[in-house]
């Protein structure tokens, strides 16, 4: 997308003496761009700048004209996730015009990028259980305050699930409105997107969605239930227990969903194999996609020799989030009662676990 780049550039905030020292691009969300920028408050003089240590933020920027209207709307309802009680949401910190070309939100930097991000390139089985009943638990945390007050997510997937680790902690927040954008660095793991016939992950709340929203317009998201957003933890989980979700269109995902609240169990990668290619051969006879099954093959075989077993707790968490039935599914402060969240370790496992053990395969 040729939007205008902001990249390398100190831009003004309206007529104030603050400024952003724009550092690098980090992500997109439909007509604008994320970056990686630097604060620089304007009531310190230059050499104050220099001696103080770096704020370090995130700028969403969209070129005026260009959905600034939609844009502005979504910054003025994501606002309040600011306000004490919201530490699981990416907060929006300030809204601002750059020199009459931008309408800009700077909101908190994540560090480590989405889930999905870092599963695409560390993690491409999925996260450890322990650690996707930490990811979880705290995701579900900013669901508890968002349904406090009235307001449904709609889009939750592992792609809009940020990781903030620094010296002092590791933080795992949702993205909400203003502050959801794709990782512009994410590389899509192979076995996730084979070929084109592979729904991809990145409109996954969208063939993935609760059945009683699936022939919901795109316009009317707005008026999702809190609900929705309990089978998108489900949806979530599964992405995040496999680091993938291959299916080629809406009724095999139906099909691995009926499999997996009949049975009350998760099925294995094979058993997921054959899930999906049971429903192609009812539908378009014996012909499967040969890639595909290459692909699980070799998956198959670099795995250990047993397959991955997950915990009854977690599969009981899934099995609860995709019933059919809305009212049947818990609500975001019923899950976190469940033994799977009351059991889960503490944020420092995960830095441990994931965000160090990732710095470490960096090199």
């Amino acid at each position: 997308m040729a939007y205008l780049q902001l990249t390398g550039k100190t831009i003004p905030a309206d007529y104030s003496r603050d400024r952003y020292m724009i550092m690098k691009k980090i992500g997109i969300d439909s007509n604008a761009n994320v970056y990686k920028a630097v604060y620089l408050p304007g009531y310190l003089r230059a050499e104050q700048r220099l001696a103080k240590a770096p704020q370090y933020v995130s700028v969403k920027a969209i070129p005026i004209g260009r959905g600034t209207r939609a844009f502005d709307r979504e910054i003025r309802r994501s606002i309040f996730s600011s306000t004490p009680g919201a530490e699981n949401i990416v907060e929006i910190k300030k809204k601002f015009y750059s020199n009459l070309t931008f309408l800009c939100a700077s909101m908190a930097y994540m560090s480590e990028g989405s889930l999905r991000y870092i599963m695409s390139k560390w993690f491409t089985w999925g996260l450890p259980e322990d650690c996707i009943a930490i990811a979880l638990r705290e995701t579900i945390k900013g669901l508890s305050y968002l349904h406090g007050r009235g307001r449904a997510h709609g889009k939750i997937d592992a792609g809009q699930i940020f990781v903030n680790g620094n010296s002092n902690g590791v933080a795992i927040k949702l993205g909400f409105e203003a502050s959801m954008y794709e990782h512009d660095q994410e590389r899509w793991n192979p076995i996730a997107m084979p070929s084109t016939s592979t729904l991809p992950l990145r409109d996954i709340t969208k063939w993935g969605t609760a059945p009683e929203d699936f022939s919901a317009e795109e316009e009317s998201r707005y008026s999702y239930k809190p609900h929705s957003d309990i089978w998108l933890v489900g949806i979530t989980a599964l992405e995040l227990a496999y680091g993938y979700f291959p299916v080629r269109d809406r009724a095999e995902f139906e099909a691995v969903i009926e499999e997996i609240t009949k049975k009350k169990k998760l099925p294995t990668i094979e058993e997921l194999k054959k899930i999906t290619d049971e429903e192609k051969v009812k539908r378009k006879g014996k012909r499967v996609m040969k890639f595909l099954e290459k692909k699980l093959k070799s998956m198959a075989a670099k795995r250990e020799k047993k397959e991955r077993q997950f915990s009854p707790e977690f599969e009981e968490v899934v099995v609860k989030c995709l019933s059919r039935k809305p009212r049947k599914r818990p609500t975001a402060n019923q899950l976190l009662l469940f033994k799977f969240f009351q059991r889960s370790k503490d944020l420092k496992f995960f830095q441990k676990a994931v965000v160090n053990r990732k710095k470490v395969m960096e090199y």
